[in-house]
């Protein structure tokens, strides 16, 4: 499984996907209440740095699952959602998540 394919199916089957989104525009906010006036940051430029997170974090997750998933050559998809459902991973990113705190 490529990255591309990985986030797609992090995004479909994370149900925690909008808590962090939430939690990191959140932040993003805050943020942006100290930064001075002429450095405010609008909607979207907050939003692609929230996408930029999001995208950050999967990547690391899978980069760490692309160690230790052991791709059968027929169908490496295949080998990737039976490691991530074996390992209950969705849970506990979920779980990573929903508990997640931006400083």
């Amino acid at each position: 499984m490529n990255f591309k394919e990985f986030v797609a199916y992090m995004e479909q089957n994370l149900s925690a996907k909008d808590a962090f989104y939430q939690k990191a525009l959140d932040d993003q906010v805050a943020r942006n209440v100290r930064r001075a006036p002429a450095k405010k940051w609008n909607e979207a430029k907050m939003d692609r740095a929230v996408d930029k997170l999001w995208l950050e974090l999967m990547k690391n997750v899978y980069d760490k699952f692309k160690w230790v998933v052991k791709e059968n050559s027929s169908d490496p998809r295949k080998s990737w959602i039976e490691y991530i459902e074996k390992t209950e991973s969705l849970e506990s990113l979920d779980e990573m998540l929903v508990e997640l705190e931006f400083e």
